[in-house]
């Protein structure tokens, strides 16, 4: 019996360990490959994957995977932000997988989950867009000159939450906090193997 409750609480943290550590990857590969810039615009997907990070995972998985997803993806993209981006970013999805969490907590809240989702994610991207502004408050000097560059983040924030919406809530992407055992949930199991002597063993 004690061998089983060890099994069990080293089992959940081991995969979220694996799945934080996937996030982050992905986080970084979409915010370097899938992305590209227009002048001084430069949209990416890593907002997404931060979104969808905490949805499935979680709000601590999801801090770690945009924080530090993002920063290494700053660190090759445009280093001026990284260590602002850390922080950003991590709260971002660490705001976002908070309050998923607390909207499941209640009846309605899983019964709207495409609303409560949505309204997470866009709450957590106004957030975002806040923390860059003070970012490129220090970096162009002046509030006005950090202007600029707000509705190119409105825009990143929105086009995130859209497509974070459609593969959760549309694609059913959220599923997989069950099937993979994200959910925080215990699972049954199995007694281990005991071989049974035969009769003749035992004389």
């Amino acid at each position: 019996m004690p061998n089983q409750t060890k099994l069990k609480s080293r089992s959940f943290p081991t995969r979220k360990l694996v799945f934080t550590a996937l996030a982050t990857a992905l986080t970084m590969t979409a915010t370097v490959v899938l992305g590209f810039r227009t002048g001084d615009f430069f949209f990416n997907c890593g907002d997404t994957v931060i979104f969808l990070s905490a949805a499935l995972l979680g709000p601590l998985p999801a801090m770690l995977a945009g924080g530090f997803g993002s920063f290494f993806a700053d660190l090759v993209t445009y280093p001026a932000t990284m260590f602002f981006t850390i922080v950003i970013k991590g709260l971002e999805g660490g705001l976002c997988g908070l309050l998923m969490k607390l909207f499941r907590t209640s009846e309605c809240g899983k019964r709207l989950a495409p609303l409560t989702g949505g309204v997470s994610m866009a709450v957590a991207g106004a957030f975002m867009m806040t923390g860059y502004f003070v970012c490129n408050s220090f970096i162009y000097g002046t509030p006005a000159s950090a202007l600029v560059a707000l509705p190119a983040d409105a825009v990143q924030a929105s086009v995130s939450v859209a497509l974070a919406c459609v593969l959760l809530y549309v694609m059913r992407l959220d599923g997989l906090r069950v099937k993979l055992r994200l959910d925080n949930k215990k699972y049954p199991v199995a007694p281990p193997y005991r071989r049974e002597r035969g009769t003749s063993e035992a004389e």
